[in-house]
């Protein structure tokens, strides 16, 4: 035996009744309206097509033989099949007494299953028809809208040339407005949606994506279903619905008296006093009511007691002790009965870290000899809430006073260099613990002998 001959062979066929069944078609006329295919099955070779009445509705079939026989089922092509009566015309042929609820279908093999089918349905027996809709009240109105109302919405069904049944699925539009969030820009604009689902309608929970919430109050507009769209009975139906949705965003601004002699904080933690700008954004007016709360975590612990709360868009808070903070937006609607509470937890909690407070007094530095280096008085320092800040010279007498730690002594009294040699600093500053201190100590004030400066005797 050559079995690689019968192979090609069976290639071959299998090409032939590939390239035979592609010529092969179906075509469905006749009825009030324009026929439409409603689902052509690959996998079961069936195709459905709905009508608009049974009058004068037609059958054919083309292919390349000259002589067809047309049979048709009720239940499975397998269980039920009965020949058809046809009138050929070449290799065309048309079955004109046909019946809503039934599968054609043309014996092209001796195989059932290998053939393709037809189903009729009459769609004017089917039409959806829909007199009066509601909002259900028993949905979640914080994040979903179900329908409820009068409708007609019969199955249109079909069965398989296997035996199993199909069902056909109906397509509808929900047409509203809501509102989508432009991160960059921060603000919310004006959207149309237009949704296309092919369940219930009055079995459906909406918004079907996160995307489309109901954001602004609209008018909802249901249309439907798409094959009534094809015929021309289309129906629609309209509903304003008051939404208490809500989308919250909010984002901190942190405002620092960052300076050259600061200390790098590090670790994410910020300097004392640390004041932040909290800003909220949400669909106003659906969201009403905005409350930031600022909770403080006890030492070493996971718990935490709030300290301060808010109330509005935005708020500005200084931090001025050392520890660990969270701030939490909660938005309300317009009822009090929806909140943002159980949403994205990045888009409501903010985390803030108070760093401890740390001084560093330099004990010298040579003032008008090296320009930007070491040539002020500065200290070095890190969360330190309230300062003050006095030199002396030798006699006691008060030289120089400042009351911001980023900024210094240039070596200067009365607007002249002072000698060089030794002085003397008091400084006294809060930290972020609360508690009050002070630091003194001398300073050495260096300057090169070759210098043309004119010197005040600081005596």
């Amino acid at each position: 035996m050559d079995i690689s001959k019968n192979r090609k062979i069976g290639v071959l066929l299998a090409f032939m009744f590939i390239v035979s069944t592609a010529i092969a078609q179906y075509s469905v006329t006749g009825g009030a309206k324009t026929p439409v295919q409603a689902v052509n099955s690959t996998l079961e070779r069936i195709e459905v097509y709905l009508v608009y009445g049974m009058e004068n509705v037609k059958l054919s079939y083309t292919s390349s033989s000259t002589s067809h026989q047309w049979y048709r089922y009720k239940t499975g092509a397998n269980n039920d099949s009965q020949p058809v009566t046809s009138t050929q015309s070449g290799t065309t042929s048309t079955v004109t007494n046909v019946e809503a609820g039934y599968g054609y279908y043309v014996k092209e093999t001796e195989t059932v299953g290998m053939n393709r089918f037809v189903w009729i349905i009459d769609y004017s027996k089917h039409e959806f028809e829909i007199r009066s809709i509601n909002i259900l009240p028993e949905i979640d109105p914080c994040s979903a809208i179900r329908f409820g109302g009068d409708a007609d919405n019969t199955e249109m069904a079909y069965n398989n040339p296997n035996g199993t049944k199909g069902v056909v699925k109906r397509e509808f539009e929900l047409h509203y407005e809501t509102l989508e969030w432009n991160g960059d820009l921060k603000i919310f604009s004006r959207k149309k949606v237009n949704q296309l689902f092919d369940s219930d309608p009055l079995a459906t929970t909406f918004p079907m994506s996160d995307k489309d919430r109901f954001l602004a109050d609209t008018e909802i507009t249901l249309t439907g279903d798409l094959f009534a769209r094809h015929f021309g009975v289309e129906k629609s139906i309209s509903i304003y619905y008051e939404t208490k949705m809500l989308e919250v965003h909010a984002d901190t601004m942190t405002i620092s008296s960052g300076s050259s002699n600061m200390s790098d904080s590090g670790d994410g933690e910020l300097l004392a006093p640390a004041e932040v700008n909290f800003r909220a954004y949400a669909n106003i007016p659906v969201a009403s009511q905005f409350v930031w709360r600022i909770y403080k975590y006890e030492e070493n612990s996971d718990s935490a007691k709030m300290i301060v709360e808010f109330y509005g868009e935005e708020t500005r808070y200084t931090f001025d002790r050392v520890g660990r903070y969270v701030a939490k937006l909660v938005v309300y609607d317009r009822t009090g009965k929806c909140s943002n509470d159980e949403g994205a937890e990045e888009e409501r909690e903010f985390t803030i870290n108070i760093t401890e407070t740390e001084m560093i007094v330099p004990n010298a530095f040579s003032p008008g000899t090296t320009p930007g280096i070491n040539d002020i008085f500065r200290v070095k320092y890190k969360s330190v809430v309230n300062f003050k800040g006095w030199i002396f010279n030798r006699w006691s007498s008060e030289i120089f006073h400042w009351t911001d730690p980023s900024q210094g002594w240039d070596g200067k009294y009365r607007g002249k260099y002072v000698p060089p040699g030794a002085y003397y600093y008091l400084i006294e500053y809060t930290g972020t613990d609360g508690k009050r201190r002070a630091k003194k100590g001398d300073i050495n004030v260096f300057r090169s002998k070759n210098i043309d400066t004119e010197i005040r005797n600081s005596e």
